[in-house]
């Protein structure tokens, strides 16, 4: 027989009890704010109670502090324009000293980027266009907003005229942070659009990155060189901290270091390249050997100087391209290498910088930026950013606002000529008391991008919009398209969203040769009806006659 001194269950269960009601008691206790950091209340009953209190005083503290360190968004914008004047004034691209070709040094090169000079009534081709194929129906697309021109004269007009009438190359530079990273969203915009419009190749990739094997769309295998990234900028030393293009990697080369870029299948047209394009600085005298398709060998030499050098390889089919420096690798400054097409086309350039907001492109050299545009210009700037800002209690943006607004005026500086399209915020969930719910923040930081494009007159098109249309965030987790983190989505979140934007491009750009048609059919004469009458009257043959020779 059991004696009831030995027997626990009895205070077992008076301990759970008095545990229990401690619990619930603490639940009640308000957050507190400890070492400068605000603690969550420690609720059991979470789920079954809600504290407005709480909600209230949260949303106050996350609007009483700035969204933004406005200090990272510090930039001159008069001076980067002065900058890129007197770079494109001094540059020369095709020069013998800047430039040379797998056949020797060359004067000149497709470079495309201007928009076509021809009369547009002229291309029977562009005004009879239609997508009508390919293109959902209207009520499912999120069309491409515009603030600047008429009907008939905007920015995106001239882009859409470009693409169809298909004579020059169109070069799209996609500025984002991770939520494109390793080309997600960008391979299946870049693959779509090539399907549409032709071109190929995987477009930009840097010398060296620690994030290269992640990137399925080129295979790049890197030796001896030192990569730094442009978020980490003020631990990079002396000069290659002013020598940062909007990629956001340079590398620093040791003796003999070497890159090898090898194409892939992952999408379709990316080994339907044809042109290769190495860019970097040397400011000693450097050789450089590149080998082309794992076969013949070439040696390339240039003098010191600080301006951006290119080595332009043109091939019927670039398999893969090795290049290694083997002098001058004391002053070598590696930016990175160019795969498209010399025939034309659209290549699509993935400038995903990881925790940025943005802010890294007023890190980067103004005259490295305007040096590589004169050599291959872009049509089209995409700013894609505010997810590392965007927080569940904060629903004024309007500091990141006029941080966008800078973004655009620097895009427009160091990219003249470009349209520039704002993307805004993606779709966001984060995990509360009631389980998985939307982070509505998205809404308010979305309408601040979008005033951002209206104030400056540029493109938006509204990212939250879209993937609302496609279920939002939650939805995308569910069928594996993002990851459970309901932040990033995967390359299966990036084809859909590709998609959708591809279909808001076309449809403007069907658009536009709808607009053309009617304008050329409404300028052509209207003749009376009187004035088409044939009358038939005899005529006297004797009465010409004075009139023959």
């Amino acid at each position: 027989m059991t004696n009831p001194e030995d027997d626990f269950t009895s205070r077992g269960w008076l301990v759970a009890t008095a545990t229990l009601a401690v619990l619930i008691v603490i639940s009640f206790i308000p957050p507190i704010n400890a070492g400068g950091m605000r603690l969550r209340r420690a609720s059991i009953i979470s789920d079954l109670i809600t504290f407005s209190a709480d909600t209230q005083q949260s949303e106050a503290l996350a609007e009483a502090a700035p969204e933004i360190d406005v200090e990272e968004f510090e930039v001159d914008l008069e001076q980067v324009a002065q900058t890129v004047a007197n770079t494109t004034a001094s540059a020369s691209p095709l020069g013998e000293a800047t430039s040379a070709s797998w056949e020797g040094i060359f004067d000149e090169q497709p470079t495309g980027g201007d928009y076509p000079d021809s009369d547009p009534f002229g291309n029977s081709t562009m005004l009879s266009v239609s997508f009508a194929d390919i293109l959902p129906d209207a009520e499912q697309i999120v069309s491409i907003e515009e603030f600047r021109g008429d009907e008939f004269d905007t920015p995106l007009n001239k882009l859409y005229e470009k693409l169809l009438l298909g004579v020059d190359p169109v070069r799209v530079a996609f500025m984002g942070d991770s939520f494109v990273e390793g080309d997600i969203l960008t391979a299946d915009l870049r693959e779509l659009l090539q399907d549409t419009f032709h071109g190929g190749g995987v477009g930009f990739v840097p010398f060296a990155s620690p994030f290269t094997g992640f990137r399925q769309t080129i295979k790049t295998t890197a030796k001896g060189w030192t990569p730094y990234n442009i978020m980490q900028r003020k631990s990079v030393p002396e000069p290659y901290v002013g020598d940062f293009f909007i990629s956001g990697w340079v590398a620093r080369a040791a003796n003999d270091a070497t890159t090898r870029w090898e194409m892939t299948s992952k999408r379709r047209h990316l080994e339907e390249c044809n042109r290769a394009r190495l860019m970097f600085i040397c400011r000693e005298n450097a050789r450089i050997a590149v080998r082309l398709n794992d076969g013949e060998e070439r040696l390339f030499e240039f003098e010191a100087d600080e301006v951006v050098r290119q080595i332009v390889v043109e091939e019927e089919n670039i398999h893969s391209l090795e290049m290694t420096v083997l002098e001058g690798e004391a002053g070598f400054t590696g930016i990175g290498a160019d795969f498209d097409s010399a025939k034309g086309g659209v290549a699509v350039d993935n400038f995903s910088i990881r925790s940025n907001n943005g802010q890294a492109m007023f890190w980067s050299s103004a005259a490295v930026n305007a040096q590589i545009h004169s050599m291959r210009p872009y049509d089209l700037v995409i700013l894609q950013y505010g997810l590392n800002i965007m927080q569940a209690d904060r629903h004024n943006y309007s500091l990141y606002g006029e941080q966008v607004e800078k973004m655009i005026r620097y895009a427009q500086s160091c990219f003249p000529g470009a349209v520039v399209l704002v993307m805004g915020v993606s779709d966001r969930s984060q995990r509360g008391e009631q389980g998985i719910v939307p982070m509505t923040s998205a809404i308010d930081l979305t309408a601040s991008q979008r005033e951002a494009a209206q104030n400056c007159g540029v493109a938006f098109w509204n990212t939250y919009e879209a993937m609302q249309r496609l279920g939002g965030m939650t939805s995308f987790v569910e069928q594996g398209w993002a990851g459970k983190d309901y932040t990033h989505i995967n390359y299966g979140g990036g084809r859909e969203i590709a998609r959708s934007l591809y279909y808001a491009l076309l449809q403007g750009a069907e658009q536009r040769s709808i607009t053309l048609r009617k304008r050329m059919e409404s300028s052509r004469p209207v003749l009376r009806e009187r004035e088409l009458e044939v009358q038939t009257t005899e005529i006297d043959i004797d009465t010409l006659l004075p009139l023959k020779l």
